[in-house]
């Protein structure tokens, strides 16, 4: 029987055979879906870490553009920030705690904004940022979890007036939403206080973000003042600018959401005159 084969039929076997591991091939290679571009749309704040030594808190509300992809929105890694949806701080370069608004770089203007691009997780980021009209540019990785930037730099672009701070290395990290019963005293809401002594009323705060970024915090002081005052306004990263009304007027509030001593805390200053803010409390949360 097994001189009957003939090489003809041979040959036809061995081109039966390369099809199917062909069509295996080909089956394989289509089955390999493309890796999703990441959603990074957000709360953020990056940690930039000057080679000077001044460290500055970029605080983001960051927005992702969409793209239509099988009748569906998908983030298209097109990133960016104006105007209202990023601020600056400065931190203390050993808590990170917050020592001033506005970051390094001043006087504060309003030149400020973020834009640039993302990929899929682990993959490249890629974006610039101005803060008070000096432009920076930075080169990081995007977290296998998309929730954080790693290894991370920044520098200046040629011709930017500020000289404190030209470049240096920067992490970032996603944020979870502004909420929590905190507690602690406070400066007077009428009264200029010199120091944390002279802060003579008691004060319960409730905090709520809603999901749209918007703050609310109510305040209930006794001492002093023996009221009630709602906050609201936007969140920006870690950063926020709340309004309210005292006595008929209305009165403005930067504040700022910080761990200090694993505790986390809510650092207000009255910026109701903008030539003068005025450092009214620091309020700790209240656990169950």
């Amino acid at each position: 029987m097994a001189k009957s084969i003939t090489p003809r039929v041979i040959a036809v076997c061995i081109l039966l055979m390369m099809g199917v591991v062909l069509m295996s091939c080909g089956g394989n290679s289509k089955s390999i879906p493309a890796q999703p571009m990441a959603n990074v749309a957000g709360a953020w704040e990056f940690v930039a870490i000057s080679s000077s030594g001044s460290v500055t808190g970029i605080d983001v509300a960051l927005k992702e553009g969409t793209i239509l992809v099988d009748g569906l929105q998908q983030p298209d890694g097109q990133i960016s920030a104006t105007s209202s949806q990023i601020a600056y701080v400065s931190l203390s370069p050993t808590a990170l705690n917050i020592t001033d608004f506005g970051g390094a770089c001043q006087p504060v203007t309003s030149d400020n904004g973020l834009a640039g691009t993302v990929t899929a997780t682990d993959g490249p980021v890629l974006f610039t940022f101005t803060e008070n009209g000096n432009v920076f540019n930075v080169t990081a990785t995007l977290s296998g979890d998309g929730k954080g930037i790693l290894n991370g730099t920044y520098t200046a672009q040629a011709g930017n007036p500020c000289s404190v701070d030209t470049g240096g290395a920067i992490t970032g990290l996603a944020l979870p939403k502004v909420s929590g019963n905190y507690a602690g005293t406070m400066c007077p809401l009428t009264a200029t206080c010199s120091s944390s002594q002279d802060f003579a009323d008691n004060v319960t705060a409730a905090a709520s973000e809603n999901s749209s970024g918007t703050l609310t915090l109510t305040l209930t002081l006794t001492g002093t003042d023996n009221t009630s005052l709602t906050l609201t306004g936007p969140v920006t990263g870690n950063a926020f600018v709340l309004q309210g009304t005292v006595q008929g007027q209305v009165v403005v509030y930067d504040g700022y959401y910080e761990v200090i001593n694993n505790i986390p805390s809510i650092y207000l200053v009255n910026a109701t005159n903008t030539a003068s803010p005025n450092y009214v409390a620091t309020l700790a949360v209240q656990t169950p």
